[in-house]
């Protein structure tokens, strides 16, 4: 057996056992392609309507106020998104406590819930195959299996494409669509050919990203080869000496007259007074790491103690958030979206094909031994 054959052999058999996993990876991987987008109309939906007198909005002291009546061990924070009548977000740790109309501070329903809820349950089955929404070792553990089985198959996938002998006809050949084809065979085989070749590039940030979700190692070696040292380490904040300090609002209109482009704003409620305050500003669709910053204030002159941008971050750092939007394309908006969104639902195609060609191979097999 030469070494094409055995490529062939092994492209074909780990094919057939990942098959099924790998599609339900890709066809819901495909369905999530707007998942941000999607959650942000929902709650859109939700928002309050628009009071008759708009300077009514609360001050952000007056948030603030409210969010410490909320039982927390952790640390609480404020994040408010650059829309007219969103709702003010409070937040312990990660978890969301409460959403406040930004008008009266009255707490309000989950925004978006029920569109919510079924991208979380569809979320969670595309990486642990879990149908009620709970995380599932044992479906981590057979996607990131089925993950290492796909790279193995486009690494091998390229080498069976490359013709036998290279040249612009042979290469035009492989990597174009006929205009008609003689049996649905050599139509798969083309599909399957043309497909593949082409999105290889894309599928194989994807997948490779995706192996850092189902498997601890791939971090823990990346912090071992990389640098955890942040190049900036965070302004360290001291108890406010000064009897007088801008207000929470005042900071924050400083900030925003700084950042006009700003989309979110995030900030931590601190439980006593410092002498700086940190805000996190997100100029991008919230899955930009590169279009972050922290900036810390003064709390007496409200001037730009610090700024902390993505350069800053440890390499390590960097780039665990590269390829956490990497994975999803949403580090490049909406046209990074729309490619991997369109790349997943091709491999649906691509497994297709390859599925047919191999049953048929084994229907002809099984003549062959018929006929004997």
């Amino acid at each position: 057996m030469n070494i094409r054959n055995l490529f062939f052999w092994g492209h074909l058999s780990i094919g057939c056992i990942a098959a099924l996993f790998i599609f339900l990876m890709s066809i819901t991987g495909a369905a999530l392609t707007y998942e941000r987008q999607i959650i942000h109309y929902a709650e859109s939906l939700d928002y309050q309507a628009l009071p008759n007198n708009a300077s009514s909005k609360l001050s952000l002291d007056e948030i603030v106020s409210i969010a410490k009546t909320y039982p927390h061990e952790k640390s609480l924070s404020v994040a408010i998104k650059n829309e007219v009548n969103a709702f003010v977000q409070i937040k312990e740790g990660r978890k969301t406590l409460a959403y406040l109309n930004p008008y009266t501070g009255v707490e309000a329903l989950t925004p978006g819930e029920g569109t919510k809820t079924f991208l979380s349950k569809l979320r969670a089955f595309h990486r642990w195959l879990t149908l009620d929404g709970t995380f599932s070792d044992t479906g981590r553990w057979v996607n990131g299996i089925a993950n290492v089985i796909f790279v193995l198959l486009v690494i091998s996938g390229v080498y069976l494409w490359l013709p036998k002998r290279i040249n612009k006809r042979s290469v035009k050949q492989k990597a174009t669509f006929s205009k008609s084809y003689v049996s649905k065979h050599a139509r798969d085989y083309q599909w399957h050919n043309v497909y593949g070749i082409y999105l290889t590039p894309v599928l194989l940030v994807i997948v490779v990203t995706a192996i850092f979700f189902s498997f601890k190692w791939p971090g823990n070696s990346l912090k071992k080869i990389t640098s955890t040292v942040p190049v900036v380490a965070p302004l360290k904040a001291n108890l406010l000496q000064s009897k007088q300090s801008l207000t929470h609002q005042a900071l924050f209109n400083r900030l925003t007259a700084s950042y006009e482009d700003w989309q979110q704003i995030q900030f931590s409620v601190q439980k006593q007074s410092m002498d700086v305050q940190p805000f996190q500003v997100d100029l991008g669709n919230g899955a930009q790491p590169h279009k972050r910053y922290t900036v810390a204030l003064d709390r007496v002159t409200g001037e730009v103690a610090q700024t902390l941008s993505f350069s800053d971050m440890s390499t390590y750092r960097k780039a665990r958030n590269y390829i956490r939007f990497l994975h999803t394309g949403e580090i490049y908006g909406i046209l990074g979206q729309t490619i991997a969104g369109l790349a997943s639902l091709l491999v649906c195609l691509i497994i297709y094909t390859g599925t047919m060609l191999s049953i048929r191979r084994w229907q002809n097999y099984r003549k062959r031994t018929n006929t004997r």
